[in-house]
């Protein structure tokens, strides 16, 4: 593999079948992550239709079948340990693999790891956007155009949405044997990190990641069953041993759009509390999508509300620029 040496990065992904929507979203954050550079290694995990053909297409290692959580995707423990296995990369990035990262991610990630030598964790919040087409991310007017749409149309996501983590290579071995795409283990991987006394931090300010929306019509109860009630999110819960769902919502550092490392003394729980209309409204989508289609019934997409729920006023998420494109 490519990667290697401090600083040098392996993002990994377990990607769905790439067909329809959701291959064409896939698609497109394979590539954004190819337009990072080709020092960046990108693992893809899984036998999914697809898989080896967009693998070619973008220099990525296909790591074959993963094993597989309790209701069907991919275990996250097996994931990462085939991926630690196929690169010499110093620094694990596990992305969802619906997630367009810029390059300004890539900058604030490795300026946060020259900076913090020990063992940390590097998470950030996601920008949800509709995407419905193509993006040429070797074309600078088409990441322009991008960069726009998500400073017009975009919604900064609540904190408990976590779309990657950002790890040294030798850690996280001890991750239980969590199903992706269900809920609960990505909490767990923050709380973990402050129960070890590892830094959490937070490069949002800094970092462009956006969430294309899709819906979740794979699952008979969409959101509910892929969150909360379904086997896979029960189990996640269980191995987690609760929800962890306030001291995994919250950073302990933060990146500066200077470049600085600043400590946050907002206890966690104020830290959630301060994001709670986010939280309300993302509850509210998630609930809405569990009632069983019908008639004249909508599908909601993952990151939009239901009609009930309204928007949230005021300015569009703050994006980095010029570097994020």
């Amino acid at each position: 593999m490519g990667a290697s040496g401090i600083g040098s990065v392996a993002i990994v992904a377990a990607p769905k079948a790439f067909s329809g929507h959701a291959g064409l979203i896939q698609r497109n954050a394979v590539a954004s992550w190819r337009a990072l550079g080709h020092d960046v290694d990108i693992l893809l995990g899984g036998d999914v239709a697809g898989l080896d053909e967009v693998a070619a297409a973008n220099g990525a290692v296909p790591l074959g079948p993963i094993a597989p959580g309790v209701d069907g995707p991919p275990r996250v423990d097996d994931l990462l340990a085939r991926a630690r296995s196929a690169t010499r990369a110093d620094l694990i990035a596990y992305v969802n693999s619906d997630i367009i990262l810029l390059p300004d991610w890539l900058a604030a990630v490795r300026r946060v790891t020259a900076a913090v030598a020990g063992r940390l964790l590097v998470i950030g919040r996601r920008i949800d956007l509709d995407v419905v087409s193509p993006i040429d991310f070797s074309d600078l007017h088409a990441r322009i155009d991008l960069l726009d749409r998500a400073r017009r149309a975009g919604r900064l996501a609540a904190r408990v949405c976590k779309d990657y983590f950002v790890f040294r290579r030798d850690d996280y071995r001890h991750v239980p044997p969590f199903t992706l795409g269900r809920g609960f283990w990505d909490n767990w991987m923050v709380h973990d990190a402050h129960a070890r006394g590892l830094p959490v931090v937070d490069v949002t300010a800094c970092a462009t990641a956006v969430h294309q929306n899709h819906d979740y019509a794979h699952l008979s109860r969409g959101r509910l069953t892929a969150y909360v009630t379904g086997a896979g999110a029960l189990e996640n819960r269980r191995l987690a041993r609760g929800s962890c769902m306030v001291g995994g919502a919250a950073a302990s550092w933060r990146l500066r759009p200077d470049g600085g490392l600043v400590r946050l003394s907002l206890p966690a729980l104020a830290a959630f509390a301060a994001d709670l209309p986010r939280f309300v409204r993302l509850t509210a989508a998630v609930l809405a999508s569990g009632h069983r289609r019908g008639a004249g019934q909508a599908t909601f997409r993952a990151g939009s509300l239901p009609p009930s729920a309204g928007r949230a006023r005021g300015a569009a998420p703050k994006m980095p620029s010029p570097q994020a494109a």
